[in-house]
């Protein structure tokens, strides 16, 4: 039996607004999940009304900067209530879980066969507060979580997920300029999550 990591903890705005569009784009038309509370449209609504908030916020501001956050703590809490409906349904089944957007709680030890992603770069680029990741696949994998560190790690660190892909490339955004950020990524497989990657870093333009 698989638990439902919610990954919302540590999100930025622009963060949060990128793990919502993954996650209606993985309901969307789900039989898994055929009636979600809250609803999928409601999920939208709360997402573009952040979208435009950050958007005003950009240009500085008391006023503008706490209803960025109000409408952040709005859809978090939307989305904290959908991984609630999400478990319910799926009833342990990672494939269920993993098939709605969200991840599932890494095990003690690596599950299944899957080794950990190789080569994996994290890569400075042209876009202001964007970092591209990209690691060689891993075959059976199902998809890859994405793991963050705002500082140096230590064997006391602790990481926090950014994201979920299919893909072996994952766009970071939403990160501070001209500072440092490490990564490691791992696999998602039929049983669960596999062992996680070694650590990549890079700094954001």
């Amino acid at each position: 039996m698989s638990n439902i990591v919610k990954g919302l903890k540590g999100l930025n705005p622009k963060q949060l607004i990128m793990k919502a569009l993954f996650i209606e784009g993985r309901m969307t038309g789900n039989a898994k999940f055929p009636d979600p509370t809250p609803t999928l449209a409601e999920v939208a609504d709360a997402r573009e009304s952040l979208e435009v908030a950050v958007t005003a916020a950009e240009d500085g501001g008391r006023t503008l900067t706490a209803v960025r956050n109000e409408r952040a703590r709005e859809l978090k809490l939307l989305l904290d209530r959908l991984a609630g409906y999400v478990a319910s349904l799926a009833e342990g089944d990672a494939e269920a879980i993993l098939s709605s957007g969200y991840a599932v709680k890494r095990g003690s030890s690596p599950v299944g066969e899957l080794p950990a992603p190789a080569d994996l770069r994290a890569e400075i680029t042209a876009y202001q507060g964007r970092i591209d990741l990209r690691w060689k696949p891993v075959r059976g994998a199902a998809g890859y979580q994405v793991y963050q560190c705002d500082s140096e790690p230590t064997d006391k660190t602790t990481w926090h997920q950014v994201g979920v892909t299919t893909s072996t490339r994952y766009k970071v955004t939403g990160l501070a300029s001209a500072h440092t950020y490490w990564f490691r990524v791992a696999p998602i497989g039929a049983a669960g999550v596999g062992p996680l990657s070694e650590v990549a870093h890079s700094l954001a333009r």
